[in-house]
């Protein structure tokens, strides 16, 4: 096997884990030369995708009619080719609506970050926050008619705990490398107990859709099931026919057992990448499609389209390797940060938005209750940063480099490729460097092959000592960063990749992933943001901004600070005028 077929199969594992999100997802496998329906098409996730526009007249026609006082069907263009339907907890990830729109899990979040009720109306911890108790709402009901009950909660652990099933969805019930225990106490609750309290569980147990256990129980093959070409679910809205490759078609659940859906129907419909989809968008014949940042400036001022942007919920950082010996010393550290003209930066690669960043999450979205905005920004000051490095030992030379000793402030400053936005970052930290005496050379790698440089403990830091990425990485919903900055997470058993070691971080890291009490949390994660900015953990640079285009006959949707998880959980508010 080839380190190419390595690659391959990474990125496949990756897909089949439902984590990774639509921009890494693109990024790795243009890496790769692949098209991302042809990664999905070898995970076995989705069925390709269509190099054209799908038949939309043939969707059109199958159109259920809409009916008086009701919202109308709205279309929703998926870039990226078909992800596949089927028993969702084999197929999809985040990003995989049949998932949200046609079936419900033990609990959701809204497009704010805060979790809401699905099949249980309420969720409560004993005192030692290892067990909680989920009571299930006693409407709720599968699509043929059936109630759910705690049987299927029930039905749907076991078979993801079974290794046969090969589930996607492993790892969500695991705490501490270990499953938790679980029983239903009657029709209607069911309680799990975990070996320690973790509070980012309630966000694993958002990403398990529950499937009926009457419908499955006696399935030789849950992968092979009839059951995965026309799903039954118990969502707001049930599927009613996938056309591979072209769409699939929902109707409203009238007897769902929360809000009824505004909308008579939903079309998921398939496209290779964004620019067909737009322009199936601008014929009329979608109603909501993603687009990039570089395709949105027609839709800013438009009266037919409403573009909703949103950021990710991590900024793009320049992180420092702790294990280089120059970067070990915060006062170098504290130098570069004052070098960085974030303004200039933010405005200059973001082509004029200026989303700076100056926190440790996004300033719009789920985690930014978890941020600290009463910290001071940091301070472009290039006469700060020279005193610093000169405080600490580093003279310039006669080339206007800085050295001490035989060491010279020479250094790699690496990126992955995919974006441009990236590249023309690291052009302008170089630049800014080069005035206080920082010599770096810009490198542009793919991203796999970054990857596999730092789950190698024997990764050269000499070589890798300061990177422009997405850093680091929280669940989307919950600010756990324990994976990526905790001492006891370094290579290869987990991904603290900057081998970050620093004790109060380390104890606030825990304490926030041990206090199931929300309020008492964020107050945790804002000591940690401060903690983060005192140490320099990394210096945050600037917020990604992706969006979504709905037509202006979309309603119900407000000024949402997240498009993409307001079209996961809170889909059954939208309508279609006129």
């Amino acid at each position: 096997m080839t380190r190419e077929d390595h690659r391959i199969d990474a990125l496949i594992a990756e897909v089949r884990s439902g984590r990774l999100s639509r921009r890494d997802l693109g990024r790795r496998a243009a890496a790769l030369g692949l098209s991302v329906p042809a990664i999905r098409a070898l995970a076995g996730v989705g069925a390709g995708a269509v190099a054209v526009a799908p038949n939309l007249a043939t969707l059109a026609g199958a159109a259920p009619a809409r009916q008086e006082g009701k919202g109308g069907t709205i279309s929703v263009a998926v870039t990226g080719g078909d992800p596949g339907i089927g028993i969702p907890i084999l197929v999809g990830g985040l990003d995989n609506f049949p998932g949200w729109w046609a079936f419900s899990r033990l609990v959701s979040y809204d497009d704010k970050g805060t979790p809401i009720p699905d099949l249980a109306d309420s969720w409560t911890y004993d005192d030692a926050g290892t067990e909680v108790t989920f009571k299930l709402n006693a409407n709720a009901k599968w699509h043929d008619g059936e109630a759910v009950t705690s049987d299927d909660v029930i039905f749907t652990f076991d078979k993801i705990k079974d290794p046969a099933t090969k589930s996607n969805r492993v790892s969500d019930l695991k705490v501490g490398g270990e499953f938790v225990e679980y029983k239903a106490s009657d029709p209607q609750t069911v309680v799990i107990t975990t070996k320690e309290p973790f509070a980012p569980f309630l966000f694993a147990l958002s990403q398990i859709c529950i499937i009926p256990k009457h419908l499955l129980e006696s399935s030789a093959d849950l992968s092979t099931d009839p059951f995965n070409l026309k799903p039954i679910g118990s969502g707001p809205f049930k599927v009613v026919e996938w056309e591979q490759d072209q769409f699939t078609r929902y109707e409203r659940f009238d007897d769902y057992f929360r809000t009824v859906a505004a909308a008579d129907g939903l079309n998921e419909v398939f496209f290779e990448d964004a620019q067909p989809a737009l322009a199936a968008m601008e014929a009329g014949e979608i109603d909501i499609t993603f687009t990039p940042p570089e395709s949105q400036p027609p839709y800013e001022d438009n009266p037919d389209f409403v573009l909703h942007r949103y950021v990710y919920f991590t900024p793009i950082t320049l992180s420092f390797n702790f294990k280089h010996p120059a970067f070990q010393d915060v006062k170098v550290r504290q130098a570069i940060r004052y070098a960085i003209d974030k303004d200039s930066l933010a405005e200059t690669v973001t082509k004029g938005r200026n989303t700076r960043a100056d926190n440790q999450y996004s300033d719009k979205g789920p985690l930014d209750r978890f941020n600290d905005y009463s910290l001071p920004k940091d301070e472009f000051s290039v006469e700060k940063a020279n005193a610093l490095l000169d405080e600490a030992g580093w003279a310039k030379g006669g080339d206007g480099i800085r050295a001490k000793g035989d060491q010279k402030m020479s250094f790699p400053m690496l990126t992955y490729s995919g974006f441009e936005e990236y590249k023309n970052g690291l052009e302008i930290l170089q630049q800014m460097m080069g005035e206080i005496g920082i010599d770096t050379k810009p490198e542009v790698i793919d991203y796999d092959a970054l990857s596999e440089r730092w789950s190698d403990p024997k990764d050269d830091p000499m070589t890798r000592p300061l990177t422009l990425e997405e850093y680091p990485h929280p669940y989307e919903q919950d600010p756990d960063v324990h994976d990526e900055l905790h001492s006891s997470s370094f290579p290869p058993e987990a991904n603290n990749y900057n081998y970050v070691k620093d004790d109060e971080v380390d104890r606030l890291i825990e304490a926030g992933r041990k206090e199931t009490d929300d309020e008492k949390r964020v107050a945790i994660y804002k000591e940690l943001d401060a903690r983060r900015k005192e140490i320099v953990v990394s210096v945050p640079l600037y917020l990604a901004t992706d969006g979504w285009v709905f037509s202006a006959k979309v309603g119900g949707v407000g000024d949402t600070p997240s498009a993409r998880w307001f079209l996961r959980s809170q889909v059954y508010r939208m309508f279609k005028e006129g």
